[in-house]
């Protein structure tokens, strides 16, 4: 059945107006169907938004955080944007048709200004195979690799000591892959993963199961891993790589005696850490170079390797592998170190205070020359003598594991503190442009008439949109199912009261069936949702606090002028108080007064997904109060790790990549938070009043977190 009948389908049963009782046994199976299947639509465009945000977190990131990059990383960092915009879109489709239909052209205009500024694709201009180490620079980090050519700049520009070496180039890996049946038959076979995923698409598809190409299950990836692979390490060298190779390895050992290789890969097209993404080969013999070159592409085609390409969007054939083959001490210890805090490697590493010092001072001149803190691997030979093996920007402490609204809020903050040695380099000034086309938020909140797909200006702009009517469409389904007695939405019931509280269960949020309209607290099976409401329950709220006449003026003001918040408005006060839940999701959108709030969250087994988010904005004074209360609440939050955005009265908070017991102490301190900071705007003239309740609110979350039941070990 097509999207379009099945539409027509589910408007025959609901019809316009009351919705007719469900009693056949058929139907009830229909209706559930169409709610997994939406659930598992909903969960995909999430999904497809984390990734998006944290690219452009990473993109943001480059602006400033001293590492080098080529094209190969704006293309590849593009790629994935819109790979996962159109994700989105598509998901969305299937919950919202026309909402996804209007984004469609706002998602062609962007990507038609994003190409115009990364321009045509040109092959790198190929000349010699293999480059000595001493020649390179950042300039070449499209046909060396970006974490090589990093390394060049530390050897050549900064002066610092970096092993002798040679790398082999882009240039050497299209001679390799590209030999008659070879990249053709890796690229027949990976294509069989977006095949499998294709063919998820048809009505009679298992709507349940995600498409390959989004989530390839490992036991596929693995098999798919070890077949490459063996084609790799199977074909010949081509003669003249093979000898370029031996050549420049017979001068290396001539010049640097009986040295043993670390062969280092480096790939092009692809975000990379420190290390680059793939693993380094120690104390090879020279004799055993050109194999250690074959087992460094094999690497290429690792199962972790093949699902982070898939995961973000990145074409195989953009990602050309560079090696690097330095002459390293077969006696020589290694290490790494955050030039932030080289002491801590050196104490780990065993070394003498002397040697310690040595190391200290490497790390400052390497963090002075890149212009931001630097993580690096480091070498001591047999002399004791230190040198940098491999190099690059010392993560951010909230971004480690990748990261989304929060990132992009840090990378602002970074950019005022530091620069980027590649600033004014062309490939940093097209960066910026592509910035400028992909990241900004534009849009205004969404109960604004202006929320719009026509007023889509940046890529970021259209994933909001996305993610705000795929919301409203699973509340609105939810709403539809009145009659549907295990769909419908449920009063929540705790206490022995019933609350302002209507729970719409996505797919398997109850243990137990409702009872009539209401369904227990006991009985909602949502770990996420059960943290918030025990922030929500943990502590009596005290009511406003008293309020000083200009704040009672302004509020008054406020509620006679702005129409929004009129309570004779169309916007009913406390109506607002809708939650969706499945088992391991949380969205709740309530109105607190003249407060609008959001709590969402994602906390389930694939730990990469998990995610806090929390949307605050509105009120009734006037704007200087309610910005001083967004700075309260921001303040507040930033105590607990959450990263931080505000414009104007609106506060958007995010946190993830930490462990579930914490992200679900996240959710105990938002649930308090939306409780207890009710009415705040109104003395936020008097620091004394602010003063005292910063106090007692971080001392309650204190006994509230110190109080909570202790989570099992993961």
């Amino acid at each position: 059945m097509s999207v379009a009948g099945l539409f027509d389908t589910l408007r025959s049963l609901f019809g316009q107006g009351m919705v007719r009782p469900v009693t056949d046994q058929d139907d009830v199976l229909r209706i559930g169907a169409e709610f997994r299947r939406r659930h598992t639509n909903f969960r995909l465009l999430l999904t497809a938004g984390k990734r998006l945000l944290s690219t452009l977190a990473d993109m943001e990131r480059a602006k400033v955080d001293g590492r080098v990059f080529g094209m190969a990383f704006l293309r590849a960092g593009t790629t994935s944007l819109f790979v996962n915009t159109l994700r989105m879109i598509r998901h969305l489709e299937a919950l919202a048709p026309q909402s996804a239909e209007r984004l469609m052209p706002c998602l062609r205009d962007v990507s038609a200004r994003a190409e115009e500024v990364l321009g045509r694709r040109r092959p790198p201009a190929c000349g010699q195979l293999v480059a000595d180490i001493a020649t390179l620079d950042a300039s070449q980090a499209d046909l060396m690799g970006a974490r090589l050519a990093e390394l060049g700049e530390v050897k050549n520009r900064m002066g610092l000591p970096v092993p002798e070496g040679f790398v082999v180039d882009a240039c050497g890996y299209e001679l390799f892959a590209g030999q008659p049946g070879l990249r053709e038959e890796m690229a027949r076979r990976i294509q069989s993963l977006y095949d499998a995923g294709a063919a998820t698409d048809g009505a009679d598809a298992d709507e349940e199961r995600p498409p390959a190409i989004y989530d390839a299950d490992d036991a596929s990836l693995t098999a798919m891993s070890r077949e490459i692979q063996a084609l790799i390490l199977a074909a010949p060298v081509p003669d003249e790589l093979a000898q370029a190779i031996t050549r420049a390895c017979d001068r290396l050992m001539h010049s640097c005696g009986g040295t043993h290789l670390c062969v280092l890969p480096v790939s092009l097209g692809e975000g990379e850490g420190f290390t680059g993404s793939y693993p380094a080969q120690y104390s090879v013999p020279c004799a055993d170079a050109v194999n250690a070159y074959r087992r460094a592409v094999a690497d290429k085609y690792s199962a972790q390797a093949m699902a982070r390409r898939l995961s973000r969007g990145v074409p195989d054939i953009d990602v050309a592998l560079c090696v690097g083959m330095l002459a390293v001490p077969e006696s020589a210890i290694r290490g790494t170190c955050n030039s932030s805090n080289p002491h801590a490697s050196a104490h780990a590493a065993g070394l003498e205070p002397e040697d310690g010092q040595r190391l200290a001072e490497l790390a400052r001149r390497l963090e002075e020359g890149l212009g931001a803190p630097a993580r690096f691997e480091w070498l001591q030979g047999p002399d004791g003598a230190f040198s940098v093996l491999r190099c690059g920007p010392e993560p951010a402490p909230d971004v480690l594991d990748g990261a989304e609204e929060g990132a992009l809020q840090h990378a602002g903050q970074a950019e005022a503190a530091r620069h980027s040695h590649m600033e004014g380099s062309p490939v940093h000034t097209r960066l910026c442009e592509l910035l400028d086309i992909l990241s900004p938020l534009t849009l205004p909140p969404p109960e604004n008439p202006g929320f719009r797909a026509a007023n889509c200006r940046t890529l970021r702009d259209i994933a909001r949109i996305a993610h705000q009517r795929g919301v409203d469409a699973m509340f609105d389904f939810g709403r539809s199912q009145q009659n549907f007695s295990e769909r419908q939405a449920k009063q929540l019931w705790a206490g022995g009261a019933a609350m302002q509280w209507w729970i719409i269960n996505l797919e398997d949020a109850f243990r137990a069936p409702p009872e009539g309209k209401f369904i227990r607290l006991e009985n909602i099976d949502s770990p996420p949702f059960q943290a918030v409401w025990e922030g929500i329950s943990a502590f009596p709220w005290a009511g406003p606090p008293p309020v000083d006449a200009r704040g009672f003026l302004s509020i008054m003001y406020e509620s006679t002028t702005n129409p929004e918040i009129s309570i004779t408005g169309d916007f009913d006060f406390g109506v607002q108080n809708h939650i969706l839940l499945s088992k391991a999701y949380v969205s709740l959108s309530s109105r607190f007064g003249y407060h609008f709030v959001t709590i969402e969250a994602l906390v389930c087994k694939r730990a990469r997904e998990n995610f806090v988010s929390f949307q605050f904005r509105g009120g009734a004074a006037e704007m200087t109060r309610r910005a001083r209360r967004i700075a309260f609440v921001s303040g507040l939050l930033a105590e607990f790790g959450f990263a931080i955005e505000v414009k104007e009265d609106a506060l958007i908070a995010r946190v993830e990549g930490l462990p579930t017991a914490d992200l679900m102490d996240r959710l105990r301190v938002l649930g308090y938070l939306i409780i207890h900071t009710r009415q705040l705007d109104m003395i936020m003239r008097i620091p004394e009043q602010v003063r005292l309740h910063r106090e007692k609110i971080l001392r309650e979350i204190g006994e509230m977190l110190a109080g909570r039941p202790q989570a099992p070990q993961e």
